[in-house]
């Protein structure tokens, strides 16, 4: 779940939406060259988490993309998976990953060294169950001016809804998620994450009903 030991390397400092943090590059180190870098060494920082999404709560799936287009079948099969991940540990080193990649797929070095001790689909099938759950649906909760369907940068517009949303969903307000996301609604992300979970979505459209009840204004 942590998804460690995770590190990224670069000549240039910035993600795809802006530049790395002064604390994203207090603990950044020179590494070692890659066989692709020319000899440069690249400057390796620990990445950046988005537990948002994760794909830890699925377990490991693994689907016949030819057969099930859709990936709502997924495969228990010891043998396709141990040709997988010596496949995967393959690719890998022909990439010249490092060595705490391996580390973090808890996976050996060596394809030849992949064993069904490795193996984790069936170990971790019942994980990926509520991922196959239908999402909720918008009637399923109390409607409001502002409510679960209202597209997130709306929401986050408004001080009173930012706040509620960083109670129920934290991390989402302090993460580069929002701009890939700020168009999508709470349930469209949590159709996409499964977060925020049940529990949470109830309580968030409850607070969101009590501050935006229809007959009121929704402004800023």
């Amino acid at each position: 779940p942590g998804n460690q030991p995770l590190y990224e390397h670069t000549l240039m400092p910035t993600p795809m939406r802006g530049r790395f943090t002064p604390g994203e590059l207090a603990d950044a180190e020179l590494a070692e060259p890659f066989t692709f870098t020319k000899g440069l060494r690249t400057l390796r920082t620990p990445a950046r988490l988005a537990p948002l999404l994760s794909p830890a709560r699925f377990g490991t799936l693994l689907f016949d993309l030819e057969a099930d287009p859709a990936q709502e079948r997924p495969l228990l099969d010891d043998a396709v998976e141990l040709r997988m991940a010596r496949l995967l540990v393959a690719e890998l080193r022909a990439a010249d990953a490092p060595a705490d990649q391996y580390l973090r797929l808890g996976l050996p070095e060596r394809p030849d060294l992949v064993t069904e001790e490795h193996l984790l689909a069936t170990r971790q099938h019942d994980a990926g169950e509520p991922a196959r759950r239908p999402a909720p649906r918008p009637e399923e909760f109390p409607a409001a001016r502002l409510d679960l369907t209202t597209p997130l940068a709306e929401l986050l517009a408004h001080p009173a809804a930012a706040e509620a949303l960083r109670d129920r969903v934290p991390g989402l307000l302090d993460t580069e998620l929002l701009t890939v996301l700020r168009t999508a609604s709470v349930l469209q992300l949590h159709a996409v994450t499964g977060q925020p979970d049940r529990p949470a979505l109830d309580a968030l459209a409850a607070r969101l009903a009590t501050l935006f009840p229809m007959d009121s204004p929704a402004t800023v």
